[in-house]
């Protein structure tokens, strides 16, 4: 992405602090569920290796495990990379655009990726409740924790998007985030 078509950072400050709070400690919360995520997949996958290798030996649900973290892990850091504009995007049309009509064109593209998201969270969430009294095949725990990453990424996905729909900023201030540390 290009300097012309990059949002800019705006202050949060007035009606929409609350919204920008919201999203900050979301961002907070998945950022240290994010770091938790993938120590316990690399120890996991660790000791599962060091067991079979040295010992003979293996954890029946370690693969499971390691691959649930790895599900979430993507799922989590999504939200994190729409904050940061770390996300395709193609711009050969857009970038021919006024600067008014490309600020409007990423409002709306902002506004209906968050629609999109939402519609992804709620699918989720249904899925999730349907299939939550079927068991992982090595861990004594619902199959659906698979599927609720998805419907938290959707939600917090979506908030990123509506703020930059709402604003035209693509994050929310850095000092408030720190505040939330």
């Amino acid at each position: 992405m290009n300097g012309t078509t990059r949002f800019t950072p705006m202050v949060d400050s007035g009606p929409l602090r609350p919204l920008a709070l919201l999203i900050a400690a979301f961002d907070v919360a998945v950022g240290w569920a994010l770091v938790a995520e993938i120590v316990v997949m690399v120890a996991v996958v660790a000791i599962q290796v060091a067991l079979r290798y040295l010992f003979n030996s293996s954890i029946n649900w370690a693969d499971e495990l390691a691959r649930l973290c790895f599900v979430w892990s993507i799922f989590t850091a999504i939200p994190l990379g729409l904050k940061g504009g770390a996300h395709i995007g193609i711009e050969m049309l857009v970038v021919r655009f006024p600067a008014h009509l490309r600020s409007a064109t990423a409002r709306l593209v902002a506004l209906l990726g968050a629609a999109m998201l939402l519609l992804v969270a709620w699918e989720s969430a249904v899925m999730a409740w349907d299939q939550w009294d079927e068991l992982m095949a090595s861990m004594p725990a619902s199959a659906a924790w698979f599927i609720v990453p998805l419907a938290v990424c959707g939600v917090h996905g979506a908030l990123h998007l509506i703020w930059q729909a709402i604003t035209g900023a693509q994050h929310v201030n850095p000092e408030l985030q720190a505040e939330l540390s």
